[in-house]
């Protein structure tokens, strides 16, 4: 499975929201390597996308939008697509490849009060000299065809293998006797890596489809795929064998469609690029990896900036919408620097933190408040009241002194909290204050 495009509206939030998965130009000397559908060299796609963004644009609802999408395909059981509705209505369009050299297309209208989800399917031949934006003109319509029976449409569409990664969603691998091996050799150097205590994994003779991790006397069981003990283990410790996993079923070729999601937050940033870059040297042919994350150390990886796309929200008409930007749009040239880019927030995608001023105004409030200046800045002539702080600092204390008279501070107003409803002053020291 290879996700070309997606377009979704009243979806987990998203309105009239597209994001695009291919790219126009072959990019020279890439690390990632045949970044096209296999046989077709013009027929390109993001083969590893890195999807980042400030929290609630969107990272983990798009994969769920997708997971609930390919459930259908799948199943024909329209109920994920219920599920996703922001509203009573709301509609979704996927292009996408499975496995040949068809490009399909699936658009659907969803009715959840009519309990009614109305499909049109397209597909066409991809050519040798085809790009995707060629042969998307060409796309015939099958509609007739996909809806003729309940199994229509998933016999067009073919077996789809795909694998998503959240938190919330069981993380067994198939075990069979080549992914038992796979799996135990990443376990000992996932953990390995993160416990250098957890050196002895091995597979359980006595309990079907186990894994047993000992650290001295003590036992923990991963069975099924799944740590049955995990309060044993630290945090990163636990989300390692979560990430080991998922990493194994990327070794193993289990699927063709991996979706990981944020599952590198207890684990720390040098540990995740490593193993995000393993994950990109073993996604062969015809397979995909949408890796999301907030580790701004993840700019500095040497993929090809289409590698990168970016998601943001802004109000729009009373309404929070969410676009999509990939790095390559903007950033034309070899030498941009995209973690410059992202530093002094091109993409928009940096979380507004306006709201945690407040929190930090308290000191340049109160002085402003006692002193004959509209703005602290003005204080220590700063270009900002962010940059207040820093210069404040700087003063020697005889100009801090003199600057301060100089603007006439009133002592007697400045507190540096609310006032205390209750308070008195120390018996026998007349200057020094008690509060209730």
């Amino acid at each position: 499975m290879i996700v070309l495009n997606l377009t979704l509206d009243g979806i987990y939030g998203f309105d009239d929201f597209s994001i695009n998965f291919t790219y126009p130009k072959k990019i020279v000397n890439s690390i990632i390597e045949n970044e096209n559908l296999a046989g077709r060299e013009r027929f390109r796609y993001k083969k590893a996308l890195v999807l980042m963004g400030a929290n609630a644009t969107g990272k983990t609802s798009l994969g769920k939008a997708l997971l609930c999408i390919f459930s259908y395909m799948v199943t024909g059981n329209s109920a994920p697509l219920y599920e996703m509705l922001s509203s009573d209505k709301g509609s979704f369009c996927i292009d996408f490849v499975n496995g040949d050299y068809r490009l399909q297309r699936l658009s659907a209208e969803i009715d959840r009060v009519k309990s009614d989800v109305a499909i049109q399917y397209q597909s066409a031949e991809i050519g040798i000299m085809d790009s995707y934006e060629k042969c998307a003109a060409k796309l015939t319509d099958y509609t007739k065809e996909a809806t003729r029976t309940a199994n229509s449409l998933k016999k067009l569409i073919g077996d789809i293998k795909y694998r998503f990664a959240y938190p919330e969603i069981e993380k067994a691998l198939k075990l069979t006797r080549t992914n038992k091996h796979i799996l135990l050799k990443t376990l000992r150097a996932v953990i390995g890596t993160l416990d250098p205590t957890l050196q002895d994994i091995r597979i359980s003779r006595d309990l079907k489809d186990t894994f047993i991790i000992r650290r001295g006397d003590a036992e923990m069981i991963i069975q099924e795929g799944r740590l049955l003990n995990r309060e044993m283990l630290s945090s990163g410790t636990a989300e390692g064998i979560d990430v080991a996993i998922f990493l194994a079923a990327i070794l193993a070729k289990e699927s063709s469609f991996y979706y990981c999601d944020e599952y590198f937050s207890y684990i720390q940033s040098d540990i995740e690029k490593r193993i995000f870059g393993i994950m990109v040297d073993h996604i062969g042919d015809n397979e995909q990896l949408i890796f999301t994350t907030h580790n701004t150390d993840m700019l500095d990886l040497n993929l090809p900036k289409h590698s990168y796309v970016f998601l943001r929200k802004w109000l729009e008409d009373g309404r929070y919408k969410v676009s999509a930007i990939s790095a390559s749009e903007v950033l034309k040239r070899n030498t941009d620097s995209l973690r410059n880019a992202v530093e002094n927030d091109v993409f928009a995608s940096l979380p507004q933190d306006s709201l945690l001023d407040e929190l930090e105004m308290g000191w340049e409030d109160e002085l402003t408040r006692c002193t004959d200046v509209k703005s602290v800045a003005e204080l220590t002539r700063s270009s900002s009241v962010r940059n207040f702080k820093t210069d404040f600092c700087k003063l020697k204390v005889k100009d801090c002194r003199a600057m301060l008279e100089r603007h006439k501070l009133n002592v007697g107003k400045l507190w540096m909290t609310g006032v205390p409803e209750n308070f008195g002053f120390i018996e026998n020291n007349g200057t020094q204050i008690k509060l209730d």
